[in-house]
């Protein structure tokens, strides 16, 4: 059973917490699982990618790694408040690995119609159990560590992600398929269900969290927990939680709607994450039938990728600040346009120098050429990515700081489903090139729109902004400077003030008894 913890007054590090051997066990599980949902992206997208040579199919594996996220986000919050989370976290875990052999029951030998709806029902009905894991353990840690170490348990948990992202997505993933199991995708399988199994006995070794809701306790105090009890809560969590999900995704919306500032994030990171799935989408094939390189070596365009990614937030870390954010992610988005239409060029101008002497470029100059200019998506990307959070933490409030994202999210998730299948139509029917320079261009576009606008509120901002936008006086003969009027623009453009409790009681209150 879990203890309540001693409270003092210092913070934690992470030497500390990483000495609570409960709170190991459940990091163990997320490195673990996270790993393996990273393993099996990469492989599906190349899987299919292999077998069918359709940018639209792979873009259907994309989108049923996203409908969940939709669809029971929000169901297994509620489920997990009512629910023994260690209890959920072994089952998902333990679930999961029974999806993944799921993709062992395909031959590639049956052709692209028989075994792609086994692929798509299996990543949905994977990632479908998916959802109810990130609540479960989000809500088990303050359970296990003293309140002096939360801090640092999350910031473990938060550099998890981006680690296996980059581990698994770009390393692991494709150095295994490439090089130990030799485009054997079953042997790749085998290892994420052993990764699933082990993330699933971590948790198994957790304390109960509610020892007094298990199923063997229930029926002691004489509790009807069969069939139809199960089925009738179930039935009652998924109504509550589209419900909840409902409340929290407008008045989320409300809130953002008031403050262009957020607005404008929640735009640009949104595309920044369209764009990159885009390319997803058809990057296997634009390495394969532009390029003339094997998938298996798409190893060594993607870790530069990631390599720009880390540099680029450690940069961003150094240099941002709440004067500079939204300039920042308007240049990065340009930066991320103009690099795609070089992406997209950089082999036919580099084979058509080399024609001149009768020559064609090698695999390594090739290679090398596509990995720097995957660095510098990258690095585009960091700085499009790091202020659009930012500006969305700062300028939310902590009561509604969880809507805000709650909200950015769930429509993040609809945004991306119909530029993702779009680019692997456009790809197929006009050709890989044609399709990255069109979403350059239209990356580009939408970062010069912003570029506008920003500077148009600029050069209507105050004569001396820091002075004006307070209600001094302006020293006589200045004249500001553009950085004073873009600091003016960030004065005068305060974050929207929440709803006050009361107000949000009375308006959820009338959302009941609508809903009744």
């Amino acid at each position: 059973m879990i203890n309540e913890q001693t409270i003092t007054e210092h913070n934690a590090t992470m030497l500390d917490v990483m000495k609570n051997r409960n709170f190991l066990k459940i990091w163990m599980a997320q490195i673990m699982s996270q790993t393996a949902q990273q393993i099996v992206n990469i492989a599906l997208v190349l899987q299919v990618s292999a077998v069918t040579g359709s940018s639209t199919a792979t873009s259907g594996i994309i989108i049923s790694f996203t409908v969940p996220a939709i669809l029971f986000a929000a169901i297994a919050g509620v489920f997990v408040e009512r629910n023994s989370k260690k209890t959920v976290l072994v089952l998902t875990n333990l679930g999961r690995g029974i999806m993944v052999l799921g993709y062992l029951l395909t031959d590639t030998r049956w052709g692209a119609g028989a075994v792609l709806p086994i692929f798509y029902v299996t990543t949905l009905l994977f990632s479908s159990v998916s959802q109810f894991f990130n609540p479960a353990e989000a809500s088990m840690i303050p359970l296990l560590v003293k309140k002096e170490e939360l801090v640092a348990a999350n910031s473990l948990f938060n550099l998890t992600l981006p680690a296996t992202q980059l581990g698994g997505f770009v390393l692991l993933g494709p150095l295994l398929l490439a090089t130990v199991f030799n485009n054997n995708f079953n042997g790749l399988y085998i290892v994420i269900f052993i990764f699933c199994l082990a993330a699933a006995a971590l948790t198994y070794f957790l304390p109960q969290d509610r020892p007094a809701d298990t199923a063997a306790a229930r029926r002691q105090r004489g509790e009807n927990v069969g069939v139809s009890a199960v089925a009738s809560g179930a039935t009652e969590i998924a109504r509550s939680g589209f419900h909840a999900a409902w409340d929290e995704l407008v008045e989320g919306g409300r809130f953002i709607r008031r403050d262009p500032v957020i607005v404008s994030a929640i735009i640009y990171w949104s595309i920044a994450i369209a764009v990159f799935m885009m390319l997803g989408t058809i990057g296997p094939l634009f390495l394969n039938k532009v390029l003339n390189i094997d998938q298996s070596r798409l190893f060594y365009i993607l870790v530069p990728g990631g390599i720009g990614l880390v540099l680029g937030v450690i940069m961003v870390g150094k240099i941002s600040n709440p004067n500079n954010r939204e300039k920042m992610i308007n240049w990065g988005l340009m930066a991320a346009g103009i690099t795609l239409v070089v992406f997209s060029l950089a082999y036919p101008v580099l084979a058509g120098i080399y024609k001149l002497s009768n020559h064609i470029p090698s695999e390594p100059v090739v290679l090398a050429l596509m990995g720097l200019i995957t660095l510098v998506l990258g690095l585009s990307n960091s700085f499009i990515s790091v202020p659009a959070q930012t500006a969305l933490q700062e300028r939310s409030p902590e009561d509604i700081r969880a809507r805000v994202f709650s909200a950015f999210y769930t429509v993040q998730n609809v945004i991306i489903i119909v530029p993702v299948l779009l680019a692997g139509v456009l790809a197929d029917s006009f050709g890989y090139i044609q399709t990255v320079i069109g979403i350059g261009v239209v990356v580009m576009l939408t970062a010069g729109i912003g570029l506008y606008n920003m500077r148009k509120r600029v050069s209507s901002a105050p004569a001396t902004p820091a002075e004006n936008a307070v209600g001094t006086q302006p020293t006589k003969g200045h004249v500001a400077t553009l950085e004073e009027k873009e600091a003016a623009v960030m004065i005068v453009t305060p974050a929207p003030r929440p709803v006050p409790a009361a107000v949000r009681q009375k308006e959820e209150e009338a959302h009941g008894q609508n809903r009744t």
